[in-house]
């Protein structure tokens, strides 16, 4: 019984309108097709809206959970787990940063260095041997 009691709240015509836009939201920016019959679906509607950029979908969340408040009472808030400072998002997805090249001796320069390793250097579209 306390499956049935979990999705009660989708049988509220506005609040099943909301889910849907941001269940579309949702699909058009992460690419997540989420489902309507999902156990975690509060909790992945909020984790999305939270790490979206999207102000549309942040608005239409917060209608949501302004008429979840309404229909059930004020809960607890679900919030995306927070990336360091120093990480880059893209799409609301933390990037791994890049591995750092190796740098060049001071003394020498990126055409020198390039010759004595033998990589061909491509300036322009013009290749440079030496």
């Amino acid at each position: 019984m306390e499956a049935v009691s979990d999705s009660n709240w989708l049988m509220q015509y506005r609040i099943l309108r909301l889910v849907n836009q941001c269940r579309r939201l949702i699909q058009s920016e992460f690419g997540e097709k989420l489902h309507l019959t999902d156990d975690t679906l509060r909790e992945m509607l909020a984790q999305f809206a939270g790490r979206s950029r999207n102000q549309a979908l942040q608005r239409v969340y917060a209608e949501l959970r302004l008429a979840l408040i309404d229909l059930e009472g004020p809960d607890e808030l679900v919030s995306a787990p927070a990336a360091p400072a120093g990480q880059r998002r893209y799409r609301g997805q933390v990037i791994p940063d890049a591995p750092k090249a190796q740098t060049p001796e001071p003394a020498a320069s990126s055409v020198e260095s390039a010759a004595r390793t033998g990589v061909t250097l491509v300036y322009r579209g013009q290749v440079q041997r030496r």
